[in-house]
């Protein structure tokens, strides 16, 4: 979160109160590094407060994060942004009011992470998820395979009577390289399509992109963590079978009485005797969410190997997300990018109203609102100049959501998502500002 911040031309002070972990963060990122604690008056002196113009309490104690958003906000820091985990707190201080404790807006982390999971369960076959417009676009990213219908296909071939399913790929990344396509680009095997998608044809999209994909009727969750608890209890709901496995007999045994339409086995995972008395051989999808990375990876690798279809993980290192198409992990969950999406989209102020940051390439979905007057709004998309590599891709208009042709104007007030590279996010913005 601060790398990113720093990346984007702010200065950052980091508090961190273990002196090891400090000085790892000072030789990796252009931040100001102050030992000590956060809840400590003369740490956050130390740090500016009194000039920020945002605070981020982030530690792993909801209670310590409360504290120090109400100090900063006593001693003058315009804004703050807290961490708040136990969802019985988040609710009573929404009912209550943040301002009431000087809090701007809360993150959880864990609850954003446990949201993109369901949406990967519900979009077999996607490796990249995300929501917009209220839920009303669908933003997904898939491999092509050489079976698939898309195949060896030209954009411009695409249309609406031989694919009545409306969407558009505002991106295609092959080898290392990003496309921003044409109607004359061609999609090859092993390319990455970056798809937006609306959800009454999703269903369908699904089947017709990777023929081999089916309906979502067994999941296997490893580890019974706050996220664990929650995909399970979520999915339970709209998937014939879901077994939990927890290490811990107690533990198991406790959540076991809390999830009435999950199976919970206590065992671990990374022993094959345990997963093949789940039956992973006929799961669906098997998604690893304890609290140990390494045992999620190996377990995850082990259920692939077993006969699970597709595997979930979550991780917080990024060094993890490099190596996970070699283990054959179909795609990846980072709660903390997924966090830093939530703040940075916070940090760029008004007129963002969404954002999701791409793993594999330096790009951005971003959900947009232009102001009266804006250059967007000018004149039709194929008559305007955007930044290099980017691509207006929906509006949401009138409860209506619209995929984007170059026909299309844009109007001010609409909810707009534009596929845009991180190097052209200023340019871009400046295009829903109102002239003066």
């Amino acid at each position: 979160m601060a790398s990113t911040l720093t990346h984007e031309g702010h200065e950052v002070f980091l508090i961190e109160k273990n002196a090891e972990i400090a000085n790892q963060i000072d030789d990796k990122i252009d931040a100001k590094t102050i030992v000590g604690e956060g809840t400590n008056p003369e740490i956050l002196k130390a740090a500016h407060v009194e000039e920020a113009d945002l605070v981020i309490a982030v530690t792993t104690s909801d209670e310590t994060n409360l504290v120090i958003a109400s100090l900063a906000a006593l001693y003058g820091a315009k804004q703050r942004i807290a961490r708040v985990r136990d969802m019985a707190l988040t609710h009573a201080l929404h009912e209550l009011g943040l301002s009431k404790f000087h809090i701007n807006e809360l993150i959880n982390p864990e609850n954003i992470a446990s949201r993109s999971i369901v949406r990967a369960v519900e979009s077999p076959g996607a490796i990249e998820v995300a929501d917009f417009a209220h839920g009303e676009i669908y933003f997904r990213a898939f491999n092509i395979s050489e079976n698939s219908t898309l195949c060896d296909l030209k954009l411009d071939e695409l249309d609406h009577d031989n694919f009545p399913w409306p969407f558009l790929i505002t991106a295609i990344k092959r080898g290392r390289s990003v496309i921003i396509p044409k109607g004359n680009t061609q999609i090859k095997a092993d390319d990455r399509i970056y798809c937006l998608l609306l959800p009454s044809s999703a269903a369908e999209f699904l089947t017709f992109i990777n023929p081999d994909v089916k309906k979502v009727r067994k999941v296997i969750i490893y580890g019974a963590t706050y996220i664990g608890q929650h995909v399970a209890k979520t999915i339970s709901k709209s998937v014939k079978k879901v077994i939990l496995l927890e290490e811990d007999s107690r533990k198991a045994q406790i959540v076991a009485g809390l999830l009435n339409d999950v199976l919970v086995i206590s065992g671990s995972p990374s022993d094959a005797t345990i997963l093949q008395e789940a039956g992973i051989e006929t799961a669906d999808v098997f998604i690893a969410l304890s609290d140990d990375e390494h045992s999620n990876l190996i377990s995850a690798v082990l259920a692939k190997k077993l006969g699970a279809q597709t595997t979930i993980i979550t991780t917080k290192h990024p060094d993890f997300i490099a190596i996970m198409d070699n283990l054959a992990i179909d795609v990846v969950i980072n709660p903390r990018y997924l966090a830093a999406d939530q703040i940075t989209r916070w940090v760029r102020g008004e007129g963002i109203t969404a954002m999701t940051k791409l793993m594999e390439i330096d790009a951005e979905i971003l959900e947009l609102i232009p102001e009266e007057n804006s250059p967007i709004t000018q004149a039709p998309l194929k008559d305007l100049t955007l930044p290099k590599e980017t691509l207006v891709g929906a509006v949401y208009r009138n409860h209506e959501a619209i995929l984007a042709s170059g026909k299309l104007q844009i109007n001010p007030g609409e909810l707009v998502i534009v596929f845009c590279r991180r190097f052209n996010e200023r340019k871009l913005r400046k295009m829903f500002k109102a002239t003066k």
